[in-house]
This record gives structure tokens, C-alpha cells and sequence, in this order.
């Protein structure tokens, strides 16, 4: 399964993430960015006056491979 991590910068310096699942695999960098410029201009989230996602710095997607080692439950089976 892939992820999509967008990463922010806070108005304060810091870095933050947001990661979605089950996303289109197929999107292009520049409607990535414009999506997350338009989420960093409503400025919705704000906390202790520090708004978590003011600027958008980078986006990559995320995949996860699972690798089982053994499974107790399929002896049971």
C-alpha cells in the first residue's frame, strides 16, 4: 500500500506532515503542490497561534512492504 506524505513547514520553522492512504498513485507533482498551497492558504489548522501547515515544502509517496517472518495462526488453521 502507498501513502501520500505531504510535508509543511509550520509558521513557526517546524516541519509537518500530513500522510493520506489509499490515494490516486497516478498524480502529477504540480496538482499535488497547488492542492497543498489551497489547504495551506484556508489556514485551518492553528494552534497555540502557530498555523501547522503555512507553507507546503515537499511531497513523496510512501510504500509499505510487508514481510512476514512466521505466522502461529496458520498452524492452527
Amino acid at each position: 500500500m502507498k501513502q501520500l506524505d505531504m510535508e509543511f513547514v509550520s509558521s513557526l520553522g517546524k516541519v509537518r506532515h500530513i500522510k493520506l492512504k489509499y490515494v490516486n498513485e497516478g498524480l502529477e507533482a504540480p496538482a499535488v503542490k497547488t492542492a497543498m498551497t489551497q489547504l495551506a492558504g484556508l489556514k485551518l489548522f492553528v494552534k497555540d497561534d502557530e498555523e501547522l501547515y503555512a507553507k507546503p515544502q515537499a511531497a513523496k509517496y510512501i510504500e509499505t512492504i510487508d514481510t512476514p517472518l512466521f505466522d502461529d495462526d496458520a498452524i492452527k488453521a
